[in-house]
């Protein structure tokens, strides 16, 4: 086996071990949301938020799958280094896009609401 054969068999294990590792915090999630569901039965509001962050999370979720997919495909430790970069990258545009979204949804109108009443009208 040369350098190149061990550098590819190190990639792939490394991806193994890297899904295993993200269907394994997968399972303690789905276990937390389901506790988390039956918690929140009473608040009704409540459920539209934790669904919210839940379809995040899904999305980290994927996006390590997908990283743990292209990890496999590295063939030397430029590439990994690549990869790893533009993971890093979509995560934090991912992350950015998730928090606007919040914030747009559920801060901003809960601003306006709270916005000052207009004075009453002193000609009437």
């Amino acid at each position: 086996m040369d350098e190149a054969d061990d550098e590819r068999q190190f990639f792939g294990d490394l991806a193994a071990t890297a899904r295993q590792g993200v269907e394994q915090v997968r399972g303690v999630e789905e276990n937390f949301y389901a506790a988390v569901h039956w918690g929140i039965l009473p608040l009704p509001w409540v459920a539209d938020v934790s669904e919210r962050l839940q379809s995040y999370v899904e999305q980290h979720f994927k996006n390590g799958f997908d990283y743990a997919l292209e990890l496999s495909q590295a063939k030397d430790f430029q590439e990994f280094a690549v990869i790893n970069s533009r993971c890093i990258e979509k995560s934090l545009a991912s992350l950015l896009a998730q928090a606007k979204d919040f914030t747009e949804t559920y801060t901003l109108p809960m601003l306006c609401e709270k916005s000052p009443t207009p004075l009453p009208n002193a000609s009437a």
